[in-house]
């Protein structure tokens, strides 16, 4: 079943099937080019985890005999990406000299970073070891439906509202494991590829250039049904079944170019 915040958009889009059977002869064809980022949620990535371990040696042979414990810190979805390129292909008609039904072919990428996640710790150790993490980028292809709705049909600048429905793809995550001073471990999957459902809104304003052609400026917040797995990429240092979500919600921020004919 979809969830609350997917009516929205869904309505969005009705309204634009409305426009378009109503006025199917007129307007014209807008091919529109864009590019931006998007900015993350506030959230957890993956929970604190510990594990007891009799021999440290057996993760790191210079610590053969002792004995301790593996943590996993808490991590944010900020502390395991950076904000990444997102570029967009989308062709619409104009219905209605304010209404835009459109198709939107996207891909967008958070750029993963390489940080310290953990300690190795034991009490006959001066100091804790750090266990760091290689997360690798995620990417993601989109597909959507949608429909703009402009507050005004006339002017050089126009404000407007859009909802789009649609499915995204994203690959595997990996991430490469090892403890300060020990080469990485090979590459685990932390997040498996899926196909899954997705919708969004967004507003922005239109600059016209020339009679063929505009500027846009947008500002969105898209919903993702997020995939939540658990993981044994954590066993090499010790820690088991680590469970790993992806953000629900993410805001994009796009530029484009629109040429109509």
């Amino acid at each position: 079943m979809f969830r609350k915040a997917s009516f929205i958009p869904v309505a969005l889009v009705a309204l634009g099937g409305a426009g378009a059977a109503s006025a199917a002869d007129q307007g014209q064809w807008v091919t529109s080019f864009m590019a931006g980022s998007e900015f993350l949620e506030s959230g957890s990535f993956n929970p604190h985890a510990t594990s007891d371990i009799a021999d440290l040696g057996t993760i790191d042979p210079s610590l053969a005999g002792i004995s301790g414990q593996a943590h996993i810190d808490q991590l944010q979805f900020r502390d395991a990406f950076r904000v990444g390129p997102s570029f967009s292909l989308e062709t619409g008609y104009m219905a209605e000299s304010n209404v835009e039904p459109f198709v939107r072919l996207s891909y967008s990428q958070l750029d993963g970073r390489n940080q310290e996640v953990g300690i190795l710790d034991s009490p006959s150790l001066d100091t804790p070891v750090p266990i760091r993490a290689n997360i690798g980028d995620m990417n993601t292809w989109a597909l959507n439906l949608g429909t703009r709705y402009f507050l005004t049909d006339s002017g050089a600048a126009r404000t407007y509202l859009a909802g789009y429905v649609g499915a995204d793809r994203t690959d595997a995550l990996h991430a490469r494991i090892h403890v300060a001073g020990m080469p990485e471990t090979p590459s685990e999957d932390i997040l498996p590829q899926t196909t899954r459902f997705d919708a969004g809104v967004e507003g922005g304003v239109a600059w016209q250039v020339s009679d063929n052609a505009d500027l846009s400026l947008s500002l969105g917040a898209q919903y993702l049904d997020a995939r939540s797995e658990n993981t044994n990429a954590f066993a090499p240092v010790g820690v088991e079944d680590v469970r790993f979500t992806d953000p629900r919600w993410s805001f994009p921020v796009n530029f484009g170019v629109n040429f109509k004919f």
